[in-house]
């Protein structure tokens, strides 16, 4: 049987026909992987020279006239991840798309990038330090849904890469900002063994204390809820 891959007839069919098969193919979900090409300003400062992708652009944008405006794909996605040294840039559609890259890659992302994302993978290079590096952008993710974790205990062998303890050292970061402000809305968050793939932590979201505003009081108990074996101990 011989599988048809070309539909000749197409351009015939009635416009409206048409637009709604154009919008069929726009509901497609992507993940976009996003790379960061870095210079150094001195010893201590970098900049990002360029952001790239080596996930294609969605083929609506390159189809014809008819693809690109009517059916509203050029309004669907955005030109991101520019710099002022490259013209690189990347489509996305921030509803429907989920961006992966490195962890290190999220402080040069613009504002505009870090409140517009709302999936979200990342591959951790240090658990052990992500919070301390880059738990500021996450909870500055005005718009976050979703953040997937792919980490596994680093190269050297500190104590808190035995017996798993980074996967703990990953969810104390996320408790621990809840707990520093509980209005915020935290992200759904799956922190995955970056080389087996076995799920090893699940946290749900959402806000400990709906409507909570800095200077609002906070319940005695809130620690024990949040921590219930302790700052150090082993959360579940």
């Amino acid at each position: 049987m011989t599988t048809v891959t070309t539909f000749h007839l197409f351009p015939h069919l009635p416009f409206e026909l048409r637009l709604k098969v154009w919008e069929h193919a726009l509901s497609e979900p992507r993940t976009v992987i996003i790379s960061c090409q870095r210079e150094r300003l001195d010893r201590e400062r970098r900049f990002a020279k360029a952001f790239t992708s080596s996930t294609p652009p969605p083929p609506l944008l390159h189809t014809n006239h008819e693809s690109r405006y009517e059916s509203r794909a050029l309004s669907l996605y955005t030109p991101s991840f520019k710099t002022d040294t490259s013209p690189n840039y990347t489509y996305i559609s921030f509803s429907r798309d989920t961006i992966k890259c490195l962890d290190s890659v999220l402080e040069y992302m613009s504002p505009f990038e870090i409140s517009s994302i709302q999936r979200l993978v990342l591959e951790v290079k240090d658990a052990e330090y992500f919070g301390h590096f880059h738990m500021d952008a996450i909870k500055n993710m005005e718009n976050i849904k979703e953040v997937t974790m792919l980490a596994k205990a680093g190269e050297v062998d500190y104590i808190w890469n035995r017996a798993e303890r980074w996967v703990e050292s990953l969810t104390r970061d996320f408790r621990s900002a809840q707990f520093d402000n509980p209005g915020w809305v935290c992200p759904r968050v799956r922190i995955f063994h970056r080389e087996n793939g076995e799920v090893k932590r699940e946290i749900a979201g959402g806000s400990l204390i709906e409507g909570w505003c800095d200077g609002d009081e906070v319940p005695e108990d809130l620690f024990s809820t949040v921590f219930p074996n302790g700052f150090h101990g082993a959360m579940v």
